[in-house]
Order: C-alpha cells, then structure tokens, then sequence
C-alpha cells in the first residue's frame, strides 16, 4: 500500500467496522425514527454514508452497480423522505461495495493519489489523496451521529470492536 495511504487506510477500517457496529441490533423501526421533522433518521443517514462511499469507490477507479443508488438519488435532500430501503439491504451493499474498496486500496498507486481532483468541497489539496482524507472524515461524522441516534432509539452503546 502506498505510505500515504496507511493512516486513511486504518480510519477506513474503522468507519467501515463502526457503521455496521452503529446498526447492530437495530430494527427498520428504530431506523425510521426521527427527533424532529427537520431531522435525519438513522436509515437516512446510513443512505447517505452508503451513497458516499459508493460516490469513494467510482472515484478511486471501481465500477460498480449501486443496487440504491436510484433511492439515495430520490431521497437526498428529503429527510422526511419514506421510501428508504431497510437495513439489511443497506447493510448488505454496505458490505460488497467495502469489499471492493478495501481491495482498491492496495492497488493505489502514488500517481493515482496525485491524481487532480475537481470538487466543491473547499480542499486544499485537490488530489485524489486529499479527497480521500475527506471522505474519512465525512464518514466519520456521519457514523458519530449513526451511534447518538442508537442511543436515542433505545438501544445500548455502540460497540468498539
């Protein structure tokens, strides 16, 4: 693996560990439970982390079928939105499009992290390496409020294994 790559490599494995560990015991009801209208559900945000790293492996060079894709597109922006798909078929794309990406990541080379990348986001580096310090991070805020709503349904901690 390229040396740049090890320490956003780690926070990948634990993102990708602590969402499904967030999830864990959960029920599409607790999923769809809300704070307030204006607020996100469990199953929406889980969508949304889906949808971003599916979004992480097409640009790191994976083509892949995202079998939600077409919901994540709908519900985006809508969290009041009532087509969400449930958990298990969340975490089951959770799961192979992770494995493809962990796959990947082995590959990179330190042309494909020096690889300019055209964004929104207000990056400083604006490389493919600098995006993926991003994603991380994006995945990692997002997981954080996956595990603030768990104990808001109910359940107990999210677990750090």
């Amino acid at each position: 693996m390229e040396a740049r790559l090890a320490p956003l490599y780690e926070i990948f494995k634990f993102n990708s560990r602590f969402f499904l560990n967030s999830l864990d015991g959960m029920d599409d009801d607790q999923a769809g439970w809300r704070a307030r209208d204006d607020s996100n559900s469990a199953a929406y945000i889980a969508l949304h982390l889906l949808d971003s790293r599916h979004n992480l492996a097409r640009r790191i060079g994976i083509e892949r079928e995202h079998r939600l894709g077409d919901v994540a597109k709908e519900a985006k922006g809508k969290p009041n939105f009532t087509g969400l798909p449930a958990l298990e078929e969340i975490r089951d794309e959770w799961k192979s499009v992770t494995g493809d990406v962990r796959a990947r990541f082995a590959q990179l080379t330190t042309a494909d992290l020096n690889q300019a990348f055209e964004t929104q986001i207000p990056l400083e580096d604006r490389t493919i390496l600098g995006y993926l310090g991003f994603a991380m991070m994006h995945e990692a805020y997002h997981v954080g409020q996956l595990s603030m709503v768990r104990k808001q349904v109910g359940l107990p901690a999210m677990a750090m294994r």
